[in-house]
């Protein structure tokens, strides 16, 4: 006689698709300081996170690639050092995939200097693009948050066109309230390929904003043919999060840019506190399940490859 399932013993979530990873930091908290990590809300992560680390959270998952973007190194240090550090780590690693495969370097786009440091981290050929977060608050004390609007600057605007006119593509981090100023922007550089970060982190207390950040979203979408969305940072939109809290805002940013135009990411090792590697992608694989094929494969790796020119 066969015997019934244990109802005690839960069944194995089932593995998600192979997947690049667009949006993962690593830090070393014993070579350099990260003054946003000093923040009190970020003691849960304020120790290093290794290349080893990701791989101990990855195990078991099919990654075929990941996106290192810019973790706010202390901004009085070379923004080069980052991307030198990096290069280390690549070599040094073992296994598949490379750690990290590409890579989003930070520069001052109001500098200076911004052309030399621009091409020096271009003498790293895995560099694919620059990030300058854009987000800010007037009362703010962290340091990964300006007190000024970047998007205001003339000199950080023209620091856009030296990004575009080396052929990078640039990581936007701005709060959904700045979206109708960055849609003009973005708009006026076609030759700019720009991706919002963060699902442009939906304001999910709110119904109000909440139909705000839809608008917005939907006009960047539509009048920046360049952009892509990078769907992260489950835990901006809700913390704890559970999958009946994000999965609509996730489905309608999928609905308003399409497919082909928006790439799954961890923020790793940030989401760490609120949730396991795994279970994350674990996530994505079953609030995506009823889209198609090749839907499903633009979201895990497509749409990351083309924009990040992963070979």
């Amino acid at each position: 006689m066969s015997s019934s399932p244990d109802p005690a013993v839960a069944e194995p979530a089932p593995a998600p698709p192979p997947f690049i990873d667009a949006h993962l930091h690593l830090w070393d908290l014993d070579r350099y300081r990260y003054p946003w990590l000093e923040a009190p809300e970020f003691a849960p992560i304020r120790r290093s996170y290794t290349a080893a680390e990701w791989r101990d959270d990855m195990a078991g998952l099919d990654v075929l690639g990941t996106v290192h973007v810019q973790a706010e190194l202390d901004h009085d240090l070379d923004p080069v050092l980052e991307t030198e550090w990096l290069s280390e780590v690549r070599s040094a690693g073992a296994g598949s995939p490379q750690v990290p495969t590409v890579a989003v370097a930070y520069a001052d786009l109001a500098a200076r200097g911004l052309d030399e440091v621009l091409d020096r981290h271009l003498q790293y050929p895995f560099v694919r693009g620059i990030r300058h977060e854009a987000w800010y608050d007037p009362a703010t004390s962290r340091a990964d948050i300006a007190s000024a609007n970047h998007l205001d600057d003339p000199r950080w605007l023209a620091g856009l066109r030296r990004v575009a006119a080396r052929g990078l593509v640039f990581d936007l981090l701005a709060w959904h309230h700045q979206l109708p100023q960055a849609t003009g922007i973005f708009a006026g550089l076609p030759g700019l390929p720009v991706v919002l970060e963060h699902t442009g982190i939906p304001p999910a207390a709110d119904r109000d904003q909440l139909d705000c950040w839809r608008r917005e979203l939907r006009s960047f979408a539509d009048q920046v043919p360049q952009a892509r969305l990078k769907i992260s940072a489950m835990n901006f939109i809700a913390r704890p999060w559970t999958r009946a809290v994000i999965e609509p805002m996730i489905r309608e940013a999928i609905d308003i840019f399409g497919s082909s135009r928006c790439m799954l990411a961890s923020n790793f090792p940030v989401e760490r506190p609120t949730t396991a590697y795994a279970r994350l992608w674990q996530e994505y694989d079953a609030m995506t399940a009823d889209l198609s094929a090749a839907e499903r494969t633009d979201l895990f790796a497509g749409t990351a490859r083309s924009f990040y020119r992963i070979s």
